[in-house]
């Protein structure tokens, strides 16, 4: 009894080592090349929304609005290399995949699901080799490239006594990349507010956006929003002013001088105000007078939004 006990265990244990090997064999196959947990440290991905397989397909769903005319080519490479790496992060946390043959990508349309495109793997559970191409590391400082830009000559304050100004959509231009960029953030650039645009793009450089207990915060509640944002270890302090129908288009110099003051009180690397209301001319000496000020007003927005292409 005592010797077929042995054998048993002997058995068991044998089976036990061919079904790992054979697991971690079939495992291996899917994986392809490996992506170290810190390989986009600053290029977020885009939000996943579900998730499943059937039969040979994988299909991920991603929580990114599409615009009118469909996913642009731009967007639909970002999204197929996400979709890849998603796949490629489940494998290497253990999920077996080895019948795979193509991962289905989509994304939102009108609050539904709409396929933007199919990968097809180079072979049944190999997955593609990572698109650097596309999810590059974001480098460079977007905010440093404002600091350089001139105001507009030709952008001036409206003449007719009217305080009701142009949306974002209609006088804001965004590249193809930064629109994908956008989207992939789950911003849609046809509705979306100053916050959303200025928020969306931060985000896609790389930067985290935290709420803000300082006292520019409770100086600009009920009129404006305040944000910490950290980017390479740099802590920097954002206003964002959204223009509203019914009062001045021109920034008052009260705002500015609100910015100077938390700069002198916080210290932090730079304190950025973002609004889509025209600038007064006093902002110009207060440039001079404080480098670390930041003021991106409405005949800046473009350079601002432009600025992030560079990255």
């Amino acid at each position: 009894m005592v010797a077929l006990a042995i054998v048993v265990v002997v058995v068991l244990i044998a089976l036990v080592g061919i079904v790992f090997s054979l697991m971690r064999s079939s495992r291996d196959r899917v994986v392809g090349t490996p992506v170290s947990a810190s390989l986009f440290p600053t290029r977020p991905l885009p939000e996943v929304q579900e998730f499943h397989v059937k039969g040979d397909t994988a299909s991920v769903q991603f929580s990114v609005p599409l615009g009118a005319s469909g996913a642009s080519e731009q967007l639909t490479a970002l999204l197929s290399a996400a979709a890849v790496e998603h796949v490629r992060g489940l494998v290497r946390d253990g999920l077996p995949l080895e019948e795979v043959k193509h991962i289905t990508v989509l994304a939102m349309s009108s609050g539904d699901p709409q396929v933007v495109v199919t990968v097809h793997l180079p072979s049944v559970g190999v997955l593609p080799d990572v698109n650097m191409a596309v999810l590059s590391e974001a480098s460079g400082d977007p905010i440093a490239a404002v600091q350089k830009t001139v105001a507009d000559s030709e952008v001036a304050t409206g003449t007719s006594g009217s305080t009701a100004l142009e949306a974002l959509s209609e006088f804001v231009v965004l590249s193809d990349e930064t629109e994908a960029h956008l989207r992939s953030a789950g911003v849609d650039p046809d509705s979306m507010s100053l916050s959303d645009l200025v928020l969306g793009l931060l985000r896609s450089a790389g930067y985290h956006v935290g709420s803000s207990a300082s006292n520019l915060s409770t100086s600009l509640a009920g009129r404006g929003e305040v944000y910490d944002i950290t980017n390479n270890g740099r802590k920097n302090v954002l206003a964002i002013l959204p223009h509203v129908d019914g009062s001045h288009p021109e920034l008052d110099d009260s705002v500015l001088a609100l910015l100077a003051v938390e700069v002198a009180q916080s210290n932090p690397a730079q304190a950025i105000l973002v609004t889509d209301k025209y600038s007064p001319y006093s902002m110009y000496e207060r440039e001079k007078r404080e480098k670390r000020c930041v003021f991106v007003t409405r005949e800046r927005l473009q350079a601002f939004v432009d600025s992030f292409d560079t990255i």
